[in-house]
């Protein structure tokens, strides 16, 4: 019991460190404005290029599918760059990176409290865009009482996996040189196009659907769009049901929690023993 009040107290430093971090630019009002109009003008240029490309209007099925999509990955981005960047940030900018290792804490720990600060930022900005493409879009969204506890465990399921893989990019961070403050955006583009985002994965070489499968953002994306829309979105996804979906998100997200802990494990001792824990790598 004292060992989940340590965490829980750690968890909530870091996030409160990270808002910190976030915020500490402008006044709240200016920086919560920028936070949800940013994503929200993204989405308006998702509705332009759906209109140029396909000529359909916005209340057609395929879009609604496209916009939730488009709207939870915002959630993806945030995390991937509240957890990858820490460790360049950290090291390279602050130059705090050591105090931090030996702290109590615990790498792990600080690296996900930093990231839940960027997903408590961002959540606001993923309901305002839904609550914009329902009433200036016509995307009928609907949720049944007995499907919320579903979108629940779906939420924290993929909410995990996202603090696991932004893990994941801070270990190779950790051991790597330079680029680092890239390397979140380019890892975000690729969970983009694996993960069947804003196009059913179902077009991609088979190889590259293989690699989907095994992705717990992909499950996650399909669950959240079964559960507002009520219908499929992956082709090769939909002869299962809801039930197998929420099964398979959650071992995926359990195998990937898994190997974040063995990569920042081995990366941490790694940088230790090679002198890169707080080695300066940029120009």
């Amino acid at each position: 019991m004292n060992r989940l009040r340590t965490i829980a107290r750690s968890l909530a430093t870091a996030g409160r460190l990270g808002w910190a971090i976030e915020s500490n630019w402008t006044d709240p009002f200016v920086f919560v404005t920028y936070q949800v109009v940013r994503p929200l003008f993204g989405a308006f240029i998702l509705v332009f290029m759906f209109r140029v490309v396909t000529g359909q209007p916005t209340s057609d099925l395929l879009f609604a599918q496209l916009y939730v999509g488009n709207a939870f990955f915002i959630l993806v981005l945030q995390a991937m760059n509240g957890v990858g960047r820490v460790i360049f940030e950290d090291r390279e900018h602050y130059e705090m990176i050591r105090y931090i290792y030996l702290a109590p804490v615990g790498l792990g720990t600080y690296l996900t409290g930093r990231g839940l600060s960027k997903i408590a930022a961002t959540t606001a900005a993923v309901g305002i865009t839904l609550v914009a493409g329902y009433l200036l879009f016509g995307i009928s969204l609907h949720l049944p009482p007995g499907n919320i506890p579903y979108l629940a465990v779906a939420l924290l399921m993929g909410i995990a996996s996202m603090m696991a893989l932004g893990i994941m990019l801070a270990a190779v961070t950790l051991v790597t040189a330079q680029h680092g403050f890239s390397m979140a955006d380019g890892a975000g583009g690729v969970l983009f196009l694996l993960s069947g985002a804003v196009f059913s994965v179902d077009i991609l070489p088979r190889w590259v659907v293989a690699i989907s499968h095994v992705l717990p953002l992909t499950y996650w994306l399909e669950a959240i769009r079964r559960v507002l829309l009520g219908t499929p979105f992956i082709g090769s996804l939909s002869s299962l049901s809801d039930g197998q979906i929420l099964w398979r998100l959650t071992l995926t997200t359990g195998a990937t929690i898994m190997l974040a802990g063995l990569m920042l494990w081995g990366a941490e001792r790694w940088a230790v023993a090679t002198g890169k824990l707080d080695h300066k790598t940029d120009y």
